[in-house]
């Protein structure tokens, strides 16, 4: 893809992954209610009514929670872009964007490794300035990432040299 004699050499869009659908978040909060107003119900017969009003509150609070974690990780994410340019780290979260260009040519890429549990950070080291991505990836995915990356890094910096 070229825009405007722009090359892109790497475009990423890393979104946190959701555990549970929209049907999955409907199916738990029926699997939370059900017991509930059951066990409310047979308290309320026996005059126990405080009871069954902070087991109904428990359960609503817990359906809150968990609908307000699902809806703030739906609105955010993070886009690594390598053009001929530019290498630009675009993040927004609920309409709140922030966006980071930094000059390729500069860029070097870290990561840290753990022998057991894989790729833990990948950070973009400009002079002292250090930029971690892919925070929202498991360590597959961001090692996966980190390698992509490097490798679009190295191919644009070969491509640059060469005059191509």
């Amino acid at each position: 893809m070229t825009t405007a004699g722009n090359k892109v050499w790497f475009d990423a869009r890393i979104t946190p992954h959701l555990a549970l659908s929209r049907t999955g978040r409907v199916l738990v909060s029926v699997a939370l209610l059900f017991p509930a107003t059951v066990i409310g119900t047979f308290l309320t017969i026996y005059k126990a009514w405080p009871a069954s009003c902070f087991l109904g509150g428990e359960s609503l609070l817990a359906i809150f929670a968990l609908n307000w974690c699902a809806s703030r990780l739906t609105e955010q994410g993070e886009r690594v872009l390598l053009t001929d340019r530019d290498l630009i780290i675009e993040r927004w979260d609920r309409g709140a964007s922030r966006c980071h260009r930094l000059e390729p040519a500069w860029v070097s890429l870290e990561r840290q490794d753990h022998e057991e549990f894989g790729c833990e950070a990948v950070f973009l080291r400009v002079s002292r300035r250090r930029l971690r991505i892919g925070m929202a990836l498991g360590a597959d995915a961001r090692g996966e990432l980190a390698d992509r990356l490097k490798s679009a890094l190295d191919a644009r910096r070969q491509g640059f040299f060469s005059g191509s």
